[in-house]
């Protein structure tokens, strides 16, 4: 079986009733599921954190996520990005920055991203993202993924300076032109991060 988005409990850490409501109804929803989105798996699915384990798990949750509808499934998280911010849903929660609701919503914002980067493979054809998390040699590699879920890149991050991380920088960088998602306040820094580690005009930042 395929790891799933918030696959623990929910709690009741919430304000409105309203909230967890929503929650379960997109995580029922069949579009949803079937996108198995990476920008929500990537903070809040135990079942993806054991994946990350294994090149051969990981590559097949990949294949899966990769392998679907991707204007559909883009399509679907715009809405849901729409619909956690109302009053009758999460808006209340997301006001208080409930951490849960906000892994959310910044997921659905994500997933374009985090989609076209996740999905990224080498020359060899084996996915960017699992080298990333499985070298040893670099272990703080993978944390460039999470910047378009607003987690800034921490310092000391040593990502591998090769042609994968040129390519989700660049992927990265267009979106976040878009000042309604994440990208657009954590870029730069990291980009200039990744710059002084790799060299001059490694990659974009601007």
């Amino acid at each position: 079986t395929l790891p799933h988005p918030f696959d623990s409990t929910l709690g009741n850490n919430f304000t409105a009733s309203s909230c967890p409501n929503f929650f379960r109804g997109f995580l029922n929803n069949d579009t949803f599921t079937s996108c198995l989105p990476l920008s929500l798996l990537l903070q809040t699915s135990s079942g993806f954190f054991a994946a990350e384990r294994s090149l051969v798990r990981l590559s097949q949750v990949l294949d899966a996520t990769c392998n679907v509808n991707f204007t559909a499934c883009s399509a679907t998280m715009s809405w849901f990005a729409q619909q956690i911010q109302l009053q009758s849903n999460c808006g209340a929660d997301l006001a208080l920055q409930n951490p849960m609701v906000v892994q959310a919503f910044n997921g659905f914002l994500g997933y374009a991203p985090l989609y076209h980067a996740g999905c990224l493979t080498d020359t060899t054809g084996s996915y960017c993202f699992a080298d990333a998390v499985l070298n040893q040699s670099a272990p703080s590699g993978s944390y460039v993924y999470y910047l378009p879920l607003g987690v800034q890149l921490p310092a000391g991050t040593r990502p591998t300076c090769n042609t994968c991380l040129q390519n989700t920088m660049s992927i990265f960088a267009s979106a976040a032109s878009n000042k309604s998602v994440p990208l657009s306040e954590d870029y730069t820094a990291a980009a200039q991060q990744v710059d002084i580690d790799c060299g001059p005009n490694f990659v974009s930042t601007s």
